[in-house]
């Protein structure tokens, strides 16, 4: 099926470009307001303008390269996706002191530095996906002079796509909410769950990714109708997710001065910091579980389940225990975190061993 997989990655690639036009209308047409909801701080809110309008303006740059980045993926070619991730990623922190304080001869340009730095980085990723995607590299042969527009193919990308759009979307409707909750209390508090997010991801991305590679190895195994495999694959990935987590918990009980640190050299954001750390930490074992047991459920071909799960850890649940927490004082607010992760915790438990023994042990 070459032409059909050549296809696809062609029509993967020219919707990506057309889906940077939504930022580019956002950059001109809702910016303002975004942010008016955030601060009334006129410096802030003019950084962030400066910032975001940038990196809205030329967001191809971004979506080009995590298209790409997918597309060689799904080949199987998982080092070259690492390779153009780490690239951009590598320029950006070379870039970012450069641009920011005018290092080597060049200006400093502070925020607009920073915001430059990123699509320079995100530019030369783009660049070296376009060159691999174009080669001999993949099993494809991307050329659009051969193009067929097909709906059939669109909407399988988007069926396909479509469940990550929506967690995607989740993602930064909570974000929102919960910065909406806390702006109630102080603007400081909404600085201080940007650099938790931040921090969080050091811990985060590594069970992602783990989760990405225990997602085929239980897909495959369930093919072949392997039980013994498809569980051992289970509890491992259960066990390295719980011991990355512990660490992170570890990291942000000990040393959570040291990490806000790094963001922040503010006593009073640091002190508020060090509270919010370590009480959101708190649900780091238990996120584990639940992600574990949502791929589980997605390597065997039950994306409801993993909905259920997904949509309990990241919108059902925490926003109403925020908003109600909120009323008793600022450190409840953080305590929703916790709170919705334990919960959906044990749903997902209760979903894995019904899935376990109605699709596993029948095998």
């Amino acid at each position: 099926k070459q032409e059909k997989a050549d296809q696809a990655a062609m029509h993967g690639f020219l919707a990506a470009l057309f889906s940077s036009l939504i930022f580019v209308i956002f950059r001109f047409t809702l910016m303002e307001k975004f942010f008016d909801y955030f601060t009334k701080d006129p410096s802030v809110k003019a950084m962030g303008m400066e910032y975001l309008g940038l990196v809205s303006t030329f967001a191809f740059f971004s979506i080009i390269q995590i298209t790409i980045e997918k597309i060689v993926q799904g080949t199987g070619k998982m080092i070259w996706s690492m390779i153009i991730q780490l690239v951009g990623a590598i320029i950006n922190i070379i870039l970012d002191p450069i641009m920011i304080f005018g290092l080597f001869g060049f200006p400093a340009m502070g925020i607009k530095g920073a915001a430059i730095a990123t699509l320079i980085g995100q530019a030369a990723g783009a660049l070296l996906g376009m060159i691999i995607l174009f080669s001999d590299r993949i099993d494809l042969n991307i050329n659009f002079l051969n193009f067929k527009f097909s709906k059939g193919i669109i909407k399988e990308i988007y069926n396909v796509g479509f469940p990550s759009i929506l967690m995607q979307s989740i993602t930064a409707f909570v974000t929102t909410v919960m910065n909406l909750i806390l702006i109630r209390h102080s603007e400081m508090a909404v600085s201080v769950l940007g650099i938790y997010f931040k921090l969080q991801s050091f811990v985060f991305l590594p069970v992602f990714g783990l989760c990405q590679g225990v997602l085929p190895l239980i897909g495959y195994n369930y093919g072949a109708e392997n039980r013994e495999r498809i569980i051992e694959t289970f509890k491992w990935g259960m066990r390295l997710t719980a011991i990355i987590m512990a660490v992170g918990t570890s990291l942000f009980q000990l040393f959570p001065k040291q990490l806000m640190a790094i963001f922040s050299d503010d006593p009073a954001m640091t002190n508020m910091g060090v509270v919010t750390l370590r009480i959101i930490s708190i649900c780091f074992v238990f996120a584990a579980i639940g992600i574990t047991n949502s791929t589980f459920f997605q390597a065997l071909g039950l994306g409801k389940y993993s909905l259920t799960v997904t949509l309990l850890r990241q919108l059902i649940l925490i926003i109403p225990i925020a908003y109600v927490l909120s009323f008793l004082g600022l450190n409840f607010v953080w305590l929703a975190y916790p709170i919705a992760e334990i919960i959906a915790t044990m749903v997902s438990v209760i979903l894995q061993r019904k899935v376990q023994r109605e699709y596993v042990d029948i095998l």
